[in-house]
């Protein structure tokens, strides 16, 4: 977890600041909507946490059964990350991270794979905590290598140009 962050603030930056706002770079998302995104789904994932320390991980709901479910969830998530400053969505990324790490510290061990659940966390928080970071950043870095060389349409790959939306989705459904 955090080696995926570390590397996806690094990327950033490098990037200057009006580039990580700049509309619809990454589809139809600024970068600054990326990272309020990961946070969204970090979020999710201590909810998630605390249900299963409460012994209630059966009522954890699983986008993965309504794929338009994943796609109001980045709406929702993106829009109320609108109102902040790049900086203000910096500050919530670390924060969200940090209590990540600790709500996950604070599971017994056998609830990473525990069968009451209907997906284990295993199997879900790879793609909530980095996995799916890291094709984000991967879209992010082509995308800049794309713009500081003058690439056409501001660098967004045909796959990033429909971004936004949550694309294949397994048991991690962001």
């Amino acid at each position: 977890m955090t080696r995926s962050r570390e590397a996806t603030l690094r990327l950033i930056g490098r990037v200057p600041e009006r580039e990580l706002t700049r509309p619809r770079t990454q589809g139809r998302w600024s970068v600054k909507d990326v990272l309020a995104h990961f946070a969204a789904w970090e979020e999710e994932a201590i909810r998630r946490f605390a249900l299963i320390a409460r012994g209630r991980g059966d009522r954890i709901f699983f986008y993965v059964t309504d794929p338009k479910a994943v796609d109001r969830f980045n709406a929702r998530a993106v829009a109320a990350a609108r109102r902040l400053s790049l900086r203000g969505v910096l500050r919530r990324l670390a924060r969200v991270r940090q209590r990540l790490i600790a709500r996950f510290r604070a599971l017994p061990a056998a609830a990473l794979r525990d069968p009451a659940h209907r997906y284990p966390v295993t199997a879900w928080l790879p793609e909530y905590a980095w996995t799916h970071e890291a094709k984000h950043r991967r879209r992010l870095w082509r995308w800049w290598r794309e713009r500081q060389a003058g690439g056409a349409g501001g660098g967004r790959s045909r796959r990033a140009r429909v971004g936004g939306g949550a694309g294949r989705r397994r048991a991690g459904e962001s």
